[in-house]
Order: C-alpha cells, then structure tokens, then sequence
C-alpha cells in the first residue's frame, strides 16, 4: 500500500512538472528570410536582423528555399530549442 501510494504521488508530481513546462511556451509569429535549411534546421533572419535557428520537421525541409522570404509561426519553451508550427510563403 506505501509502494503505491509513493508511485501515485511521483507520477503526479511529474504530471505537474510536464504541465508547467509546457505552460511557459512562447508562440512567436514573423516575417523571415531563410539562410540555410538543413535535413532538421533552419536558420532564419527577421527583419529587425535578428538571427534564429529554428527546428524542422524532416518532411518539410525539402519544401523550404533558402534566400526565400516566409511567415512562420514558431514556439519556444523553457530549456528547448525554437520548433516550427507553420510556414508560408
């Protein structure tokens, strides 16, 4: 009964650890131009000249063209790496 209620209370504890991680994500929205695009990365500069490298679904990194402008939707979370959700032309 102790062994149990001991694995209730970690994995309740790691349910609110995953839920506050993912709470402090930032959904950012620009305009870039594409620098270099890799099998799993880009790297983007925003208008402001800001530089970022952002990941990328393997399946979308044939699509991207570098030089090319687009508007991207990316998130950011605490301790990862900028992730892309969406791009267009």
């Amino acid at each position: 009964m102790n062994k149990n209620k001991g694995l209730i209370m970690s994995l309740l504890l790691l349910l609110i650890l995953i839920l506050l991680w993912d709470s402090f994500r930032t959904s950012i929205f620009e305009a870039v131009t594409v620098q270099k695009i890799s099998e799993n990365e880009m790297t983007v500069i925003n208008f402001n000249n800001l530089e970022r490298t952002i990941a990328v679904p393997m399946d979308m990194s044939k699509l991207i063209e570098e030089n090319k402008e687009y508007t991207i939707l990316y998130d950011k979370r605490v301790f990862d790496k900028y992730r892309l959700r969406s791009i267009k032309p």
